[in-house]
């Protein structure tokens, strides 16, 4: 409780006026089946001021608890037994009543007992009951005014989260944003959020809050073990209360990673069609109960964030989609152009030649003057094929306008990129252009070797162009 000091004054008025031996107020724990003494005034040295235990181990205190009754003994002069008043260490001699009534339908027991008479009379019993009363009330509205706390918390996460989700344009910014709230929220030793590829059978560790070490940044787990896997398979939110700590399954990266293994765990899905795209992750250093308002918002939050996941999704699959030609699957020419920009400076910071190659089939205007449009569109995309299984990944490839294929090379010479191009040349004469043999199609190419030809977008591409006009007198033919 937040008040203990109006508890404890009680408790010590109403043992002056009774002149009791021990009155003791304990509190039943709502978030688990233990009993605790939250107050008491005693006269003597055996009472246990620490007093904690499940709620079946309380002897007296269980009983006034489940039967929701007055337990009143009176004409005592003996040892208690430990296990009926736990909370005295070694028994107490001569007392000669006690009394004990529930607080509330089962928030606690008052208790007190006596040496001074045998038992306590009516009007003593009905004081005792009145305050009773009085803790009940108290303890209610302390626990309000948790709940209050606890509902101004939840507002401020939620507008929190709602205001990274109006301002982030980045998925990992904005998942950066809301696990540092939701580790505030939470109180966590440690908090992750994981977004889940199962088409690779993996889960990547995209953010983190809180004390994790530096070697998981950026790591991949497994879907078949571990507790993220565990998750992501059973589209469950998973609650371990205590994590065991010689446990070959309940880990997040590996066994032996140097994370807390004995407290409590918290695991909640982000779903997009049914499916867990993304899990977060709250890891304690103790056992920790989750207040039934903390889960509630965490799935809320979730919820949300898995929104804010599937539009940044399809945003990002917009902006994949404008940089590529959809007919030819190859990048356009403004994805060409941002691409060629990103690696020209990667090359120039760490110092590497690239290469910038074009190939251009003509005179196109034959191939619009005697191909039907859909003969048309046939003929680019079996020239996109064949680029396609041709090169790699490693290689950049677009094209400009119908029919240019621009690509680049890293490390290259101007010797090896050109035998790249004659082979390519070839395949495309023999695969695709003998088809249309009769409108004799040529296929010419240049290069730009940088740095040697220019460093800057503009220099490469002007020694590309003059070179390739340089190229009209000599035909290619396969």
């Amino acid at each position: 409780m937040t008040n203990s000091t109006s508890f404890q004054q009680i408790i010590n008025l109403l043992s002056n006026t009774l002149e009791a031996y021990t009155s003791a107020f304990f509190l039943k724990n709502p978030h688990n089946k233990r009993i605790d003494v939250v107050c008491y005034h005693s006269l003597g040295k055996y009472f246990n001021g620490n007093f904690s235990c499940p709620l079946n181990e309380a002897g007296l205190i269980e009983r006034v608890i489940a039967k929701r009754e007055t337990i009143q003994v009176g004409k005592l002069g003996h040892y208690f037994d430990v296990n009926e008043l736990p909370f005295y260490e070694k028994g107490e001699k001569g007392i000669k009543g006690l009394f004990a009534i529930p607080v509330g339908r089962d928030l606690g027991v008052l208790y007190v007992d006596t040496k001074r008479s045998w038992g306590f009379a009516e009007k003593e019993q009905k004081l005792v009951m009145d305050f009773g009363r009085i803790l009940e009330t108290l303890v209610k509205s302390e626990r309000a005014i948790e709940r209050e706390k606890m509902y101004a918390r939840m507002l401020r996460l939620w507008h929190n989260v709602e205001e990274q989700a109006e301002t982030s344009e980045e998925l990992e910014r904005y998942f950066q944003g809301v696990l540092v709230q939701c580790h505030k929220f939470v109180k966590a030793h440690s908090s992750y959020l994981f977004l889940v590829d199962k088409e690779n059978g993996i889960a990547a560790l995209l953010t983190y809050a809180g004390k994790v070490p530096e070697e998981f940044s950026g790591s991949e787990v497994p879907l078949n073990e571990g507790i993220i896997g565990w998750i992501a398979n059973n589209k469950k939110t998973l609650k371990v209360r205590r994590l065991e700590t010689k446990s070959k399954k309940q880990f997040l990266f590996n066994p032996h990673e140097p994370l807390p293994h004995s407290g409590s765990f918290l695991g909640v899905p982000l779903f997009i069609d049914g499916e867990v795209e993304a899990v977060f992750g709250f890891l304690w250093n103790g056992e920790h109960h989750w207040d039934r308002d903390e889960l509630y918002i965490l799935n809320v939050v979730a919820k949300r964030s898995s929104t804010v996941l599937e539009k940044l999704a399809l945003r990002r699959q917009l902006a994949i989609a404008e940089k590529f030609d959809h007919l030819t699957g190859l990048l356009n020419e403004q994805g060409f152009d941002q691409v060629f920009q990103k690696k020209l400076g990667n090359a120039k910071e760490k110092s590497i030649p690239m290469v910038l190659a074009l190939i251009q089939v003509s005179p196109w205007m034959i191939v619009k003057a005697n191909l039907t449009t859909k003969e048309e569109i046939n003929l680019r995309q079996h020239i996109s094929q064949v680029i396609l299984s041709a090169f790699g990944k490693q290689t950049v490839m677009g094209t400009l306008g119908q029919n240019r294929y621009a690509f680049l090379w890293f490390d290259h010479t101007l010797g090896e990129a050109e035998k790249k191009l004659t082979r390519l040349k070839t395949r495309l004469m023999h695969e695709c252009l003998r088809r249309v043999n009769d409108l004799r199609l040529e296929i010419k190419s240049a290069l730009a070797l940088f740095p040697s030809d220019g460093s800057t977008p503009s220099d490469l591409w002007n020694t590309l162009y003059l070179r390739l006009l340089a190229t009209r007198h000599k035909n290619y033919r396969g």
